[in-house]
């Protein structure tokens, strides 16, 4: 498959969350390099597709900013091609190292500050941060009981709930639009993050009505999340400038009467107010007071 092809496939996945897009990206330059002479303009077109389908995905932004800096090093310097593809694989290892375990460290800081054995947590969509959380409660024996939301439109925590229940977690699959038949079950909610503002987070639509339940209910609301995704702004100041395009309407409704328009949308906002704590590698917040 060409890098090209490949690329759009990328963009059409509404099942991943971004750490699994971003390493799909990953192998995806790494198949381009083992068989092309590096052709920066031709890589920085096809890439910066991503970043336009997925404005609101920090981690992909992240990532291609660095590596877009790096094509420029290379370019400048007119490093021979041998030299420039080592230049990049060692980029990409290391990029992929350091932040596989700063999400590491996140989990960690959480199950240090959260009691998990023996609670049952309602989870929403699909996350590889989540994933490596319920991973690390697992070399520890800890095996929560899981609400797992089916996350439509496209229902992708069928996938989560695969991965959480092959770790030995016990998983109740349900609609989100249920969580107020079943929030009185649960002892807290867990979620991850697509961007962190200073005035709350987005992450997969369906979240913010998940965190409402959660504040009536009295119930804690936590986001699991890394340093990547942390912006110095408030969200309107963001919103501002970039938006979110509008999902495909055929997953909500095919061949939808003239006089009905389908509008679908994969990332909404959710307030500070709502959330109980963030955790991230390098420190934890509690909105409502100071960084710890």
């Amino acid at each position: 498959m060409s890098f090209e092809l490949k690329i759009k496939e990328i963009i059409s996945d509404n099942y991943s969350g971004s750490a699994a897009i971003l390493e799909k990206i990953i192998r995806s330059i790494h198949t381009y390099l083992n068989g092309n002479e590096i052709n920066h303009a031709y890589l920085q077109q096809n890439l910066q597709k991503v970043t336009t389908h997925f404005p609101d995905l920090a981690v992909l932004h992240h990532f291609l900013q660095q590596f877009f800096d790096l094509l420029e090093q290379i370019e400048q310097k007119n490093l021979p091609h041998e030299k420039a593809i080592v230049k990049v694989e060692k980029f990409i290892d290391e990029y992929r190292s350091h932040w596989q375990e700063q999400i590491g460290l996140a989990a960690e800081k959480m199950e240090r500050l959260i009691r998990f054995q023996n609670k049952k947590i309602l989870l929403h969509s699909n996350s590889f941060t989540i994933h490596v959380l319920f991973e690390h409660l697992a070399t520890h024996n800890i095996f929560p009981s899981v609400y797992q939301t089916m996350s439509g439109p496209v229902f992708e925590g069928k996938l989560q709930a695969r991965v959480l229940s092959d770790l030995g977690c016990k998983v109740h699959f349900i609609n989100e639009a249920a969580v107020g038949r079943f929030i009185h079950e649960i002892d807290f909610a867990v979620v991850g993050a697509d961007n962190i503002f200073t005035d709350g987070f987005t992450n997969k639509i369906g979240t913010y009505p998940i965190g409402l339940v959660c504040r009536e209910a009295g119930k804690p609301f936590y986001v699991l999340t890394d340093s990547r995704k942390r912006s110095p702004i408030d969200f309107a100041t963001r919103s501002s400038a970039i938006f979110e395009p509008e999902a495909p309407r055929s997953e909500l409704w095919q061949n939808a009467p003239g006089a009905i328009t389908p509008v679908n949308y994969y990332f909404e906002f959710t307030p500070k107010e709502l959330v109980t704590a963030c955790f991230f590698e390098d420190t934890w917040w509690n909105y409502k007071k100071d960084p710890e």
